[in-house]
């Protein structure tokens, strides 16, 4: 493999020293406690933020990581700037970072760093070692052999939860690489098959940035391998709370579970958004996934109590009497010691005329709490207390 010119020369390859050092920077100025969070990947980067596909990037998860993708992306990156030019490495460069962000987002939940840049650059020049003499000796046996290993390597270690790696944008970049370097080979040769090479690899990168794309966006509920594929949406809706954006709340806890169906704490959340709205319909359906995901936790479970037997309460005021009773019976299936639940219930049944079962009732609900006489007991429910 040719050996990278000396850093001091970096003047001479801007954009590769240039997205080295904005990656030396982003990384120190997240490690030193400030937000990077406009630059990170999420489904913002979807909505009207889309420099995230490439800003997310930067950012590295510690010093070895930063180190590995800055020494590749000199050693590959100077030797693609030589030959091409600044304008174009930028091109590619940008090409790998949003295809292999996209692609990662879609399977999983987004990743930082430099890596799918790195392959993609790998990927690049692996091709034009082989057909271009400009660029013979770029990619030696030993490094192409390395890439290969480390790529394998990284997926052993996310399999056994060594380490997490984004190991989608390793591939995506490497195979938008590769096929950029078919595209470029292909045209500099005039014969039909290598013109027919360099449009079928044009429209596969085509293929391959399309099909990202819709993975990332309407396509991610079905694609999405992550447990906590929806997290990003999760955290958005719980700022949106935050502010008092109770309907944004709802709509990105939507997002958020449409990724993440089985997320007991999106579910219960909702249902707080919902309770804030006054939707209390809706909030108990929320409350009853979360519990039926979760059913031994007791706070959960009281949640869930309280909304149905608030919104029985209602019911039987507002004269729904068959309303009331199943949501007070529902109650009694989930706390069966519940007095007011049972002292209201029976009142229900005095007047459907079901006598001894109200009499049953009341007499079960006498022995836990005493209720008083008269009208139902208008039970409590405060939606203002706590949130997500």
């Amino acid at each position: 493999m040719k050996k990278p010119p000396p850093v001091s020369e970096f003047v001479r390859f801007p954009v590769t020293a240039g997205v080295a050092m904005l990656a030396i920077f982003v990384t120190v100025l997240d490690k030193s406690g400030r937000s990077i969070q406009q630059l990170v990947m999420n489904v913002r980067a979807f909505e009207r933020e889309p420099w995230r596909l490439v800003t997310s990037a930067l950012p590295h998860a510690d010093a070895l990581h930063l180190i590995f993708n800055v020494a590749w992306l000199w050693t590959l990156g100077t030797m693609l700037e030589e030959r091409f030019g600044s304008f174009r490495l930028l091109g590619f460069v940008l090409l790998f970072a949003a295809g292999s962000a996209a692609a990662e987002y879609a399977a999983f939940v987004g990743g930082i760093g430099l890596s799918g840049v790195v392959y993609g650059l790998f990927g690049l020049a692996w091709v034009l070692d082989r057909a271009d003499a400009r660029m013979r000796g770029t990619v030696d046996a030993r490094t192409t052999q390395f890439f290969i290993g480390w790529f394998f390597f990284c997926i052993l270690t996310t399999v056994l939860d060594i380490w997490n790696i984004a190991n989608v944008a390793h591939g995506v970049g490497a195979l938008l690489g590769v096929l950029t370097g078919l595209v470029i080979t292909g045209g500099l040769r005039s014969t039909r098959r290598s013109m027919s090479v360099r449009a079928a690899a044009g429209v596969v990168i085509l293929g391959v940035l399309a099909a990202s794309g819709a993975g990332a966006t309407v396509l991610r509920p079905r694609v999405n391998f992550a447990k906590d594929g929806g997290a990003d949406s999760a955290r958005l809706a719980y700022e949106a709370f935050e502010e008092g954006n109770y309907d944004e709340a709802v709509s990105r806890y939507q997002k958020a579970l449409a990724v993440s169906p089985k997320n007991v704490g999106f579910w219960y959340n909702l249902g707080i958004a919902y309770a804030r709205k006054d939707e209390l319909d809706e909030a108990t359906r929320a409350y009853a996934q979360a519990v039926a995901l979760a059913p031994d936790d007791a706070g959960m479970k009281r949640t869930l109590v309280e909304m149905k037997r608030y919104r029985a309460y209602a019911a039987q005021n507002g004269g729904k009497l068959d309303e009331a009773m199943r949501l007070y019976e529902d109650v009694l299936v989930l706390a069966e010691d519940d007095a007011l639940s049972l002292f209201n219930l029976s009142l229900i049944y005095r007047q459907l005329d079901r006598h001894e079962e109200a009499e049953k009732l009341r007499a079960r609900a006498a022995i836990l709490d005493a209720p008083p006489s008269g009208g139902p007991v208008e039970p409590s429910l405060d939606v203002d207390a706590g949130g997500p």
